[in-house]
């Protein structure tokens, strides 16, 4: 299904819903966060927010919706197994108004994956949203999307394979990223950052002062989708902190054809 109607030139945006006691109270590590940033930053996808939960079907739906509605996607991880505390769909149809019944598709794959009939308790686990989507091959797990939420299980390893699936449905366009070493620590260029940040509010600007790398003091991040203005807000920031203070940059995704500006010929500061 994947639909949720969005401008191909735009990034798209997700909520991410990580689900789980066992989380919470530190039984299990949170592993999957961590794999799902970086993965759907690879893939383009904006996240803008993540939540960690309990099993409680009140607040999954409570957050599920609110995520639906401000975030163009939504991917909750855990609580879909076929036990007391595996409250996840209960959420979602809470959250998106539907109802949960035994869904013909899901027992196919199920039984087409074991040879043999139903438990119980995995008939529990058939129990969704008439208009749940089954996407992905047939021959393992599929991954379930209901309405703009895509839902997942728990378990790290299953989650990394529904990730390539997902990461090539929602894929979108990368914006440009300069990352600036500078050997001056951060509350020195306060003001100088202001300014810059001011000047671009185009451009997505972090600073990030590091206390544990000999070479630099400090880094500043410039994200955008327009390639000059972010190097013109580079170039701005280190006339006002002095070009002396540059220790090199970092650059992703500039076009190949893209002349250096002035500033940019010392040695470091361009990627070719």
């Amino acid at each position: 299904m994947v639909d949720r109607d969005v401008q191909a030139n735009r990034q798209r945006t997700l909520g991410v819903v990580v689900i789980g006691n066992e989380v919470l109270s530190a039984k299990f590590r949170d592993e999957n966060t961590p794999q799902l940033l970086h993965r759907l930053a690879e893939a383009g996808v904006r996240v803008g927010e993540v939540a960690i939960l309990p099993d409680d079907v009140q607040r999954i739906a409570a957050v599920v919706r609110d995520f639906s509605q401000r975030f163009d996607f939504v991917l909750t991880t855990g609580g879909v197994g076929p036990t007391h505390d595996d409250r996840t769909w209960e959420g979602v149809a809470l959250a998106l108004g539907r109802d949960l019944a035994v869904h013909g598709a899901m027992v196919e794959r199920i039984a087409a994956r074991t040879g043999q009939p139903l438990t119980d308790e995995q008939l529990r686990m058939t129990r969704l949203p008439p208009d749940t989507e089954l996407l992905g091959p047939t021959d393992r797990w599929p991954l379930l999307q209901c309405g703009n939420v895509f839902v997942l299980p728990g378990v790290p390893s299953m989650v990394a394979l529904r990730l390539d699936l997902i990461c090539r449905l929602l894929a979108s366009p990368r914006p440009h990223l300069a990352t600036v070493f500078l050997s001056i620590d951060e509350w020195l260029c306060v003001p100088a950052i202001d300014a810059t940040v001011a000047a671009f509010p185009q451009l997505d600007i972090g600073s990030y002062p590091i206390f544990d790398h000999g070479d630099h003091r400090l880094r500043v991040t410039f994200e955008g989708f327009d390639a000059p203005p972010l190097v013109d807000a580079v170039g701005d920031l280190l006339h006002r902190v002095g070009l002396a203070q540059l220790v090199r940059i970092e650059w992703r995704g500039l076009p190949d054809d893209m002349p250096p500006p002035e500033w940019a010929r010392a040695g470091g500061a361009w990627p070719r």
